[in-house]
C-alpha cells in the first residue's frame, strides 16, 4: 500500500513538473506583426540618422539587450550605409513559425541597392525580439538563415 502510494505521489509530481509546450496559434495577433514591423523600422532607420536606439527587456530578450550595444550599432551604421545606403521601403510579406520562433519576414528597399533586400525580426514564443538581420538578396522563398559573406564582412568591420 506504501508502495502505491508512493508511485500516485510520485506521478503527480512529475505530471506537474513538467514543461508544457506553448500553444502555437493558428494565427498572429495582428498587434504581434505591428510590433514586428515597427522595430524594424526603428531599427533599420536608425542606422541612417545614426541616432542609437538602445534595447530594452520589454521589446527584446535579456540576451539581446545584453549583446547590442551603441558602439556596435553605430559600426553597423557606417556599414549598412555605405554599402546599402538609406531605407526607402519596407514591408511584411511572410511571418513563418521555425525553430521556435517566430521569423517576420521584410522586403526592404534601400537606395544604393537596384534589387530588394530582406530584413528579418526573430521572436521568442512570447514575441521578445531575440535577433534580427539584413540579408542583401531578397528570395520569394523562406530558406533557413545561414551566415554569409555578407554577415562577416559586418562581423569584421571592414
Amino acid at each position: 500500500m506504501n508502495n502505491f502510494f508512493s508511485i500516485v505521489v510520485s506521478l503527480i509530481l512529475l505530471t506537474s513538473c513538467t514543461s508544457k509546450k506553448p500553444d502555437i496559434p493558428s494565427s498572429l495577433d495582428p498587434i504581434h506583426i505591428q510590433n514586428a514591423t515597427n522595430f524594424a523600422k526603428v531599427q533599420f532607420e536608425s542606422y541612417t540618422t545614426g541616432k542609437y536606439v538602445p534595447l530594452t527587456k520589454d521589446i527584446a530578450t535579456p540576451k539581446l539587450v545584453r549583446e547590442w550595444s551603441e558602439v556596435e550599432e553605430q559600426r553597423t551604421s557606417k556599414i549598412i550605409n555605405e554599402n546599402f545606403g538609406d531605407l526607402q521601403e519596407l514591408k511584411i510579406v511572410q511571418t513563418v513559425f521555425y525553430d521556435n520562433s517566430y521569423v517576420y519576414r521584410f522586403k526592404a528597399k534601400y537606395s544604393k541597392l537596384e534589387d530588394y533586400s530582406e530584413i528579418r525580426v526573430y521572436t521568442t514564443l512570447q514575441h521578445k525580439v531575440e535577433g534580427y538581420i539584413l540579408k542583401p538578396v531578397w528570395l520569394d522563398k523562406y530558406t533557413k538563415y545561414k551566415p554569409g559573406k555578407f554577415q562577416e564582412y559586418i562581423k569584421s568591420g571592414v
